[in-house]
């Protein structure tokens, strides 16, 4: 039996929401099985500013064509993949749109360009898409729609799809796939010329209503796990602990949590280092603490974090973890 869902699975819930992840631009060519990334050789980043924080990203791209001749490639960026809402999986998706969620848009020179998708449903790590298709049930795991598509088939197309990973069990059945889904684009670098490409969107944060921090002083193992992940030194734990109360020692603040990825090593397709990277990462208020772990990043402020570098290899993600300062009242 279809276990039912409703809109309340948008919102958010004490249980702690897994990371999902947002991407640098890539080269790719369109195969059967999608979109693939490339490396494109004669294509350099020659400058990469990135803006992360709990609500927005914005990254501009400086691109330049070292050969003697135009190259023509598609330009790939990937969405976080998302899967079946439950109790123990409540994203919260910044738009309802069932492509678009992260509000996406991109300008390439300061135009407007119109993307093309690639979506894809995966599951046990195989493509299953057509199957999908051919059933007539929408790739979204997480609309109403999908699981009244699944409740409606005959009951051996639901065993076939149980077989392939397409089903699974959690308090009755819900969709077992991941939706994999990329925006991609037509582009041509002139020779010897630079192109901007500038992106701006809301990433899928993993928010949690119960920070991974030490309780009066004593580490249990999600805080231990959080304080080696984002880098949480002895000094910042009790600047994170002093902060909350005034000057009477009363509470001030409750805390919550936010969490983002940002995949940079998609960057390397591009032939050599990103000669020029900056990165802001800033939390929404003042009052907030940004942390993250990038040897060279400079404390701003406790909300802000700010990090250069010439020729700057992508070799690792970044794991942000934003504390929400809330004020009692």
């Amino acid at each position: 039996m279809m276990r039912p869902f409703t809109a309340l699975l948008f919102a958010l819930t004490a249980s702690m929401v897994p990371t999902n992840t947002q991407a640098n631009d890539s080269s790719a060519h369109l195969a059967s099985g999608g979109l693939e990334f490339v490396r494109q050789k004669d294509v350099v980043m020659q400058s990469e500013d990135l803006y992360l924080s709990p609500d927005r990203i914005d990254v501009r791209y400086v691109f330049r064509n070292t050969s003697s001749e135009d190259i023509t490639t598609l330009v790939a960026f990937p969405l976080p993949d998302i899967e079946a809402l439950n109790d123990y999986n409540n994203l919260i998706l910044p738009q309802q749109d069932a492509v678009n969620f992260i509000d996406f848009t991109t300008k390439v020179d300061g135009r407007k360009v119109e993307m093309e998708i690639d979506q894809r449903a995966i599951a046990l790590g195989v493509d299953r898409t057509a199957v999908l298709r051919e059933f007539g049930v929408p790739l979204e795991p997480y609309l109403l729609s999908t699981h009244d598509a699944l409740a409606q088939l005959a009951p051996e197309r639901q065993e076939q799809l149980r077989k392939l990973g397409l089903l699974r069990r959690f308090d009755g059945e819900e969709p077992g796939w991941l939706m994999r889904t990329a925006y991609y684009w037509t582009q041509t670098f002139p020779a010897g010329q630079a192109v901007v490409i500038e992106h701006s969107y809301k990433p899928v944060a993993g928010r949690s209503l119960s920070p991974p921090l030490a309780r009066k002083g004593q580490h249990d193992d999600y805080s231990l796990r959080a304080k080696q992940d984002y880098c949480i030194s002895d000094d910042q734990e009790k600047a994170i602990a002093s902060h909350r109360l005034d000057a009477a020692g009363k509470a001030r603040f409750t805390y919550f949590s936010a969490t983002v990825e940002y995949i940079l090593k998609t960057g390397g397709n591009w032939s050599g280092p990103i000669r020029n990277f900056h990165l802001v990462v800033e939390a929404a208020k003042p009052d907030d603490f940004a942390l993250l772990c990038l040897d060279g990043a400079q404390r701003v402020s406790r909300s802000r974090l700010e990090f250069s570098e010439e020729n700057f290899w992508p070799r690792d993600n970044l794991n942000v973890l934003f504390i929400d300062a809330v004020e009692l009242h």
